[in-house]
């Protein structure tokens, strides 16, 4: 069959690598009147490759409806609406699936990953368990299984979830079962144990390979050259009212907790790790000065291309918020974007959450992210990976005096009354009386805080390291050779990791 003109146009421009001509195009086969599977099936596939959840998900709507009761169908809409917010819609079709299929374990699973998003965890805990009745073996749902429960010492689901794990001692799913040991070692205090369960699951993540970071240094150079102070101190007469929350900070720093805490407030809308501000980068993303001049001369103007950033991303925003103004957006690769935002919407507030690096580091190892991220499982490659990602934020400090503020996680968890209120003041948004209450709103969290955040606020992650310090010596080793500061070096003989 012959492509539908859009979508071979959408196509043929990410073969050229001209991304800037690829959402238009794309957009319009989205929204077909009719289509087939293939035509359907093409929409998906492209928009997924480019970050698009919107657009994949209508499509994976039309998809299905071309066959209800197709089940593969109806996962791949499942996991579309989850990915765009819509997590109750997800739950309800995984439900649907499991009734349908009561022998698969792989609706409990996603049944019970909905669940858990929207902080119903006895639910999810109990939807994990007939996944691990019904596959013994399945290494996702003891994972997810175990971030959810406290294990005991002589807890029956512990030995259980070791016998599983033996299973998968050598192979690569072998890497869930090790995280999910890890989390039950930590529970029950042997912290030996944990460690090792950790770093074995490191190491089947990693499968042998060793992370590159010159690659993300090189990137990160670019990007910078792209957005100088002089570009950025420029006045391109642009007059946008609207006012989103973009949030950086490394994984695991807290971004989280500041994105929960502000949508205390009803002008605040969670947006959570939105792709959209790359969307509207497409067309010089990754940046650089080359592919950034080439997108300016295309538009016209700076003003031009500036505008049209700010069209797209906000356009994308009130299609699935709808609104712009105090959505919070944490999109993991935001931080490369930051130039892009503050020249296309200059009321943008653009906050920084910071934390001690070891903590961060040591949270993001004895974690294995769903969507990859290989400097993670490594100590050298975590301390290359937080000192670069603070360069680039101290550029952005530097070229945009008084536009973005800092907070300290620390801070933030200890004197929350008056860092709180900084930041609220920062958003131009009233603090509500009941903001402490935020770990009792409603809504999905999809990060690995999703736990964390559903507590009242506590101190309990500060200086979390500690108990695993006679481990961590190779990664205190890795951050003063990256310049990165960390505490004093044990004062005793013990192991080091």
């Amino acid at each position: 069959m012959i492509a539908h003109p859009d979508l071979a146009a959408a196509s043929a421009a990410l073969a050229e690598q001209r991304l800037g001509n690829l959402l238009e195009p794309l957009e319009r086969a989205a929204t077909l009147a009719s289509g087939d599977a293939v035509h359907w099936r093409g929409v998906i596939d492209l928009a997924m490759r480019i970050g698009d959840d919107d657009l994949a998900a209508i499509a994976a709507a039309r998809f299905r409806a071309l066959m209800p009761k197709d089940p593969g169908r109806r996962a791949v809409e499942m996991e579309l609406l989850a990915e765009t917010g819509a997590t109750r819609q997800a739950l309800t079709l995984a439900r649907r699936l499991e009734s349908d299929h009561p022998t698969d374990a792989r609706w409990p699973l996603l049944a019970g990953t909905y669940l858990a998003r929207l902080g119903l965890e006895d639910e999810a805990i109990g939807a994990l368990r007939r996944a691990t009745r019904r596959a013994p073996g399945m290494p996702l749902a003891w994972e997810r299984f175990a971030s959810l429960k406290t294990f005991t010492t002589s807890d029956p689901d512990l030995a259980a979830l070791e016998r599983a794990s033996l299973q998968f001692s050598n192979q690569p799913d072998g890497a869930a079962l090790a995280y999910a040991l890890g989390k039950a070692y930590d529970d029950i205090g042997d912290v030996d144990r944990a460690f090792d369960a950790f770093r074995r699951g490191a190491a089947h993540t990693l499968g042998g390979r060793m992370p590159r970071m010159d690659a993300f240094f090189a990137q990160a150079a670019e990007t910078l050259a792209a957005f100088p102070a002089e570009r950025l101190a420029a006045d391109f007469a642009t007059d946008r009212p609207e006012r989103p929350i973009l949030v950086i900070g490394t994984p695991r720093s807290g971004t989280t907790l500041l994105e929960r805490i502000l949508a205390a407030s009803p002008a605040v809308t969670s947006g959570g790790e939105l792709k959209m501000l790359r969307l509207a980068c497409l067309g010089f993303s990754p940046p650089s000065p080359a592919r950034v001049a080439a997108f300016v001369r295309l538009a016209g103007s700076e003003a031009e291309a500036w505008q049209q950033v700010a069209e797209t991303y906000v356009r994308k925003l009130v299609v699935r918020f709808g609104r712009a103004n105090g959505v919070v957006d944490k999109g993991l690769v935001n931080y490369l974007y930051v130039g892009a935002l503050a020249l296309a919407l200059p009321q943008a507030r653009i906050i920084h959450v910071r934390r001690d690096p070891i903590d961060v580091a040591w949270s993001c190892f004895r974690r294995r992210f769903h969507d990859g991220l290989a400097w993670s499982y490594n100590f050298e490659s975590l301390a290359a990976f937080i000192r670069g990602y603070g360069d680039i934020c101290a550029h952005w400090q530097r070229v945009l005096p008084g536009r973005i503020l800092t907070v300290e996680f620390e801070k933030l968890v200890t004197d929350p009354e008056s860092e709180t209120a900084r930041v609220f003041e920062f958003v131009g948004i009233e603090r509500p009386k009941d903001w402490q209450s935020f770990h009792q709103k409603s809504g999905a969290v999809h990060t690995s805080s999703q736990l964390q955040v559903r507590r009242p606020l506590n101190s309990d992650g500060v200086g979390a390291w500690k108990r695993y310090e006679r481990h961590l010596g190779p990664l205190f080793d890795a951050l003063a050779r990256f310049g990165v500061p960390s505490p004093p070096q044990p004062a005793s003989s013990s192991p080091r990791g």
